[in-house]
């Protein structure tokens, strides 16, 4: 950002929606455009140019616009894989190459301010795109006047031999050098008379990357300088002014003290490349240098690199440079063409290495593979160790099958050279229309790609659409051409060229975007990955009508990354910091994929602690003993199972150490870590007084856990109860959703039903929500299931005690009744409540859960404090800052008031808030809004006791007089920041005895009290097996969908109706007037697709805030608002809901319908049942 005489100026990156405001700022030139860039499209020119830029004035007013390219624009006669020859070819162009060229394909402003609009694109462009060290620009010999680019570029010189009358470009090719915008930075060594002006810039501490320890003496260091310690310094190219400082200093202890802790195999553990010169053999071992210091002012950080190449130069005998620094180090410039060293399995060093090779500074080649290059990729491929010798073997052989004369349509093998050598290779198919529209279909690619704005005849698509049927796909190739990857590896010292690698692939076999699909049984490209953008998968939507799908074998699941020629410009930031989360509960794998699914960072260090690693997912466990939340899609899991993205340990915590930062697991693994998230689930766990843990699963008592427990269960049904007579039972305690998953499973073990008996005790919560099941109908027609099959229940019966014989095996236990009304004896005193004996061999516990006793161990000894959970501030950050804590192991800190668990809201939607939290501690800057960093007052005032102040007397009238008395600042004695708010619907979903199905969902305010006073909708079939109801509450929003029945339904769809307005179904009105007879059959009518679609809901996000932009709605909610407040309502009846609809204005009501149908248009490939007009004449 800079200041453009009266007219501040801001750039940033260009997006589709600027295309209207560019329109207009062109106007009546449209035609003058065509002559200088040829015909253009601006939307496609946004979408598929590899860097575009708008500048805005500080209100967000469009004043120009200027994209980048790797290919030359406005001509086809130089396809973009030729025209670095055909350059290189015409004019003396040294220094110009495919690694530092951009070519400029369009630029318009504001005629006033024109001139101050390119200088500030172009130097974004070179800040944002460091190595961009020249642009260059096709003006067509025909183009007419150009003022502004004669004046900011200039010609190239052209070659002597260059023929002017076979010229096929029919255009001049003018250059602009970066230098002209940003300098390159003087390095030169350091001299004493430099410390005057250095210190007083270090002392500053803005720009040091470096810590500055106690033993940096940077007199001492300039004065002493040597063949193994150097200082240089960099200057402004034109003021002189020194803007950094880089200290550097070389070491065998050093070199080998990185090989020893650090895992440094990939790079040869430091060994040399190459021979060693005569002159450098003195330095014995010695292959490395140490950037032990490190400033640069912020104005400079884009030029960090400049240092890098004069570095090496005064270390001529060493490969490596290496920089040790914290792991939670913010990414920075001069770490662009660092690697990470992750360190070695069970050291907790503070410190993380970043390595450069000398030769990640050459310049490398691009081209097709050609015949030479498949032996030297064969001695490529047979010097690492990171491939498998099979998948190596399959590289060679299709770099030669594509090199031959029989090489395979649609298949292309890339090189990446250096010095003539191969370091890296890209093995990639053709996709096809058919193919694309499958990834389309299955993953959300379309939410970072805009094929239809890509598409230069995208009006087209607005035309009118009939009602025949439509069964082939757009096709996206022909605007956005794909390429898939089959093999991938490039030289781990030149892997911070992988983007430059793929840019320049795509540029050779001119398509537009690549992708990279994995499945479970797939060898892993992880370097590539981790360049690219994952592409999440979509909401399956059932087609209504159609039979619900089965679900996909585990072995046919992928996951799909991909990236496109712009969003390989946007570099990822790579966050190193350890972050270790303990437990594989729902609210630890949601903060998890929630990290996962950010496509602008990289993290490095993610590890998960959990007792039986990640779960298996409730679609492909054999037994399901959980009630599904239905939290994740199966595609969604997947992430989990790639060691790539997460590295998982199997264990438990047992202790940790706060200083320095470690954890410890009970099978030996010490974790260190920067942010400790502790997400542990609670367990259910047979209390002391019903059961000795001794003898826990030895004697028949099974509390529903851990997957050895499970395990155990199993071989004991297997072993023993299946062949026990009737008169012993397997007893299920427990009064939740799980106990009833739990008799599915033993039944399905083969566990007689009338064996089975389920003891429910009175759990006041359950009974609050309307039952296990919240929904009384449900609850009575499963117990009738359940009885059907002999089945016997037990509702609010208690355990009393359990008996065992001499060989401590159970032979029976005692309940009671607490419904039962105490009886009196003839004095009027009162007698117990009868006891129940049931004989028994096996007692599965699923009633109360508690926390980990290893981990509440843990939290003990290392001071966390716990009241029954981990207390928590409002940003989930236990006594410790660095340790944090969410779902039911942890609550809020009891100073917020009363607050319900965790458990009572959608763990997904805790697990995406927390980790926006941590994200935003981590220096996110998209996140930190969630958080307000603690500020140290230092005014006097005793903190302590103005929390209990707070405490007693809660910010009453009395306790402002008090502070005020003590004069205690207005800020100090506000309310405590709110407490996060859930607002995610809750769902389950159990299968049931007899293949029976249920499935309700609801808002996360919904509850037993609200349901009673809400329009309940329900209807069942006319033999029972299939029942559904739809409760309404009194503000008209659809508050929970339960269903019971013997088929499957579409879940994914019906999910999406809860906390909708009714109206968007009018099944209040529709029920009313008796049209609906079928509440199931009346969801499925297929009219109601669009509703189910995945981008419902951002289509009506998006709808609602153009919405309320306009006026009439404006002036109608200012209407509404006094009303409600005048009477003191909590909702608008429909009468009045009517009135206010009339005041809607006929522009409001087509822009809404406009938006609907081009909503339908964009996605008719999804939702082929509407007729849609033609709208093109609406969108000029």
């Amino acid at each position: 950002m800079e200041d453009a005489g009266a007219t501040e100026i801001m750039c940033r990156r260009s997006t589709t929606e600027d295309a209207l405001a560019l329109k207009l700022l062109i106007g009546e030139d449209y035609a003058e455009y065509e002559k200088r860039y040829g015909p253009y499209n601006l939307e496609q020119i946004i979408e598929t140019s590899y860097f575009s830029v708008t500048a805005t004035d500080a209100d967000g007013a469009v004043l120009g616009f200027a994209a980048f390219n790797d290919f030359p624009a406005g001509t086809s006669r130089i396809p973009s894989s030729a025209w670095l020859d055909y350059v290189q070819g015409r004019y003396r162009t040294e220094d110009l190459n495919a690694n530092n060229v951009l070519w400029l394909v369009f630029f318009t402003a504001a005629p006033d301010i024109a001139d101050d609009v390119i200088n500030n694109v172009f130097a974004t462009l070179y800040s944002t795109l460091p190595d961009t060290d020249h642009v260059l620009f096709a003006r067509l010999r025909d183009a007419g006047p150009m003022p502004l680019i004669n004046d900011y570029f200039s010609a190239l010189t052209e070659r002597s031999t260059a023929q002017t009358d076979s010229d096929p470009f029919v255009a001049d090719v003018l250059w602009s050098p970066r230098a002209d915008v940003v300098p390159d930075l003087v390095i030169r060594r350091g001299k004493v008379e430099d410390y005057d002006d250095l210190m007083p810039l270090l002392l500053a501490e803005v720009g040091v990357l470096t810590e500055m320890g106690d033993d940096f003496y940077l007199e001492e260091l300039l004065e002493h300088q040597d063949a193994v310690h150097c200082v240089l310094v960099a200057e402004d190219a034109e003021s002189g002014e020194i803007v950094g400082l880089m200290c550097m200093s070389s070491s065998v202890e050093d070199q080998q003290y990185v090989v020893k802790h650090f895992n440094t195999e990939p790079y040869q553990k430091l060994k040399r490349w190459h021979q060693r010169s005569e002159k450098d053999q003195g330095h014995s071992n010695k292959n490395s240098f140490s950037i032990d210091f490190f400033y640069l002012n912020v104005e400079y950080e884009c030029r960090a690199v400049d240092f890098l190449r004069p570095a090496f130069k005064q270390f001529p005998f060493a490969e490596y440079a290496f920089i040790r620094l914290p792991h939670s180090v913010p990414d920075h410039a001069l770490l662009s063409k660092f690697q990470y060293v992750p360190l070695k399995q069970g050291l907790t060093l503070k410190q993380g290495c970043f390595l450069v090779c000398r030769y990640t500074l050459d310049v490398l080649d691009v081209r097709r593979a050609e015949a030479d290059d498949v032996p030297k990729l064969t001695h490529l491929l047979t010097t690492q160790t990171e491939l498998s010798r099979g998948r190596c073997d399959d590289t060679v052989a299709h770099a030669e099958l594509c090199c031959s004369a029989a090489a395979p349509a649609g298949e292309s093998v890339v090189s990446l050279l250096h010095q003539g050598n191969v370091v890296g290779t890209l093995h990639v198919g053709e996709m096809g229309d058919e193919d694309t529209f499958q990834f389309v279909a299955e993953f959300a690619v379309d939410s970072k790609i805009d094929f239809l704005a890509a598409n230069k005849n995208s009006d087209r698509e607005y035309a009118e659409i009939g009602l025949e049927p439509r069964t082939a796909p757009a096709a996206r190739t022909e605007s956005l051409p794909g390429l898939l990857v089959k093999y991938f590896y490039i030289k781990p010292i030149f892997r911070p060229h992988i983007r430059m690698f793929l840019r320049e692939s795509l540029r050779l076999l001119r398509k537009e975007v690549l992708y990279y699909s994995v499945g479970l049984q797939d060898e892993i490209y992880q370097t590539l990955m981790a360049e690219l953008t994952l592409a999440l998968p979509r909401r399956e939507m059932h087609v209504p009508g159609q039979p619900v799908a089965a679900e996909a074998e585990p072995q046919d699941l992928v996951t799909l990354h991909f990236t496109s020629r712009r969003l390989l410009s946007e570099f990822k930031t790579k966050i190193h910091s350890r972050i270790v989360v303990i437990g594989a509960s729902c609210t630890g794998l949601s903060f998890i994929y929630t990290l996962l699914a950010l496509p602008y960072i990289h993290f490095t260090n993610i590890v998960l602690i959990s007792r039986d690693g990640v779960p298996d997912h409730p679609n492909v466990s054999d037994h399901t003993w959980f009630a599904d939340r239905l939290s994740f899609l199966e595609r969604e899991y997947m992430l989990f199972r790639l060691p790539c993205k997460i590295r998982i340990i199997e264990g438990n915590l047992v202790d940790f150490e706060r200083t320095e930062k470690y954890v410890v697991t009970d099978n030996g693994y010490v974790e260190p870590y920067d942010h400790l998230v502790i997400t542990a689930g609670r367990q259910y766990t047979v209390p002391k007084e019903i059961s000795a843990p001794k003898y826990v699963a030895r004697n028949g008592v099974f509390p529903l856990g851990s997957k050895l427990m499970l395990e155990k269960l199993i071989q004991h049904v297997r072993e023993s109860e299946i062949y026990e007579d009737d008169l012993s039972h397997c007893v299920i305690y427990g009064s939740s959703l799980d106990s009833f998953c739990t008799i599915t499973a033993l039944l399905q073990l083969g566990v007689k039903a009338s064996r089975l008996a389920l003891v429910s005790p009175t759990v006041a919560e359950i009974d609050a929500e309307g039952g296990a099941f919240r929904d009384p109908a449900v609850e009575l027609k499963v117990e009738k299931l359940c009885e059907a099959m002999g089945i016997k229940f037990y509702k609010h019966h208690d355990l009393e005690r359990m008996d065992y014989n001499d060989d401590n095996q159970l032979t029976g236990i005692y309940i009671k009744n607490q419904s039962e009304v105490l009886l009196e004896d003839g004095e009027g005193s009162q007698r117990a409540r009868r006891s129940v004996e049931l004989p028994c061999t096996m007692f599965v516990y699923c009633h109360e859960k508690d926390i980990d006793p290893a981990i509440l161990s843990a939290l003990n000894k290392r001071s966390i404090v716990f009241d029954g959970r981990v207390i928590v501030e409002n940003n989930y950050r236990t006594t410790d800052k660095q340790i944090y804590a969410a779902g039911p192991i942890a609550m809020f800190s009891r100073r917020f008031g009363p607050y319900e668990p965790f458990e009572t809201y959608s763990s997904m939607e805790v697990g995406r808030h927390l980790c926006h939290t941590v994200l935003a501690f981590l220096g996110v800057e998209e996140f930190k809004a969630n958080v307000e960093e603690d500020e140290e007052e230092k005014d006097g005032i005793d903190r302590e006791q103005l929390r209990k102040e707070r405490r007693g007397q809660l910010f009453s009238d009395e306790a402002a007089e008090l502070a005020t008395e003590k004069g205690l600042k207005d800020e100090v004695i506000e309310r405590p920041k709110p407490l996060p708010t859930y607002k995610d619907n809750r769902m389950w979903c159990v299968l049931l005895p007899n293949d029976y199905h249920y499935f309700h969902c609801q808002t996360h305010d919904c509850r037993g009290e609200s349901v009673k006073q809400a329009n309940n909708i329900s209807t069942e079939d006319d033999n029972g097996d299939s029942y559904i109801r739809v409760s309404v509450n009194t503000t008209q929003y659809i508050q929970s969908i339960s269903y019971l029945g013997s088929n499957k339904i579409e879940v994914h769809n019906f999910k999406v109706l809860v906390g909708l307005p009714q109206t968007y179904l009018n099944i209040v009105q529709r029920w009313d007037d008796g049209l609906i007879t079928d509440v199931l059959a009346f969801l499925r009518q297929n009219w109601t697709m669009a509703v189910y679609y995945d981008k419902a809901q951002d289509f009506i996000v998006n709808l609602r805030a153009k919405f309320r932009k306009q006026r009439d709605i404006q002036m109608l909610s200012e209407y509404i608002l006094e009303h409600v407040q005048a009477e003191n309502v909590d909702c608008i009846d429909e009468s009045r809901r009517k009135r206010y609809g009339v005041e809607v204005t006929a522009e409001t009501q087509q822009m809404v319908q406009l938006e609907l149908i081009k909503f339908l248009h964009q996605n008719k490939e999804f939702l082929p049942i509407y007729f849609l007009p033609d709208v093109r004449c609406h969108l000029t």
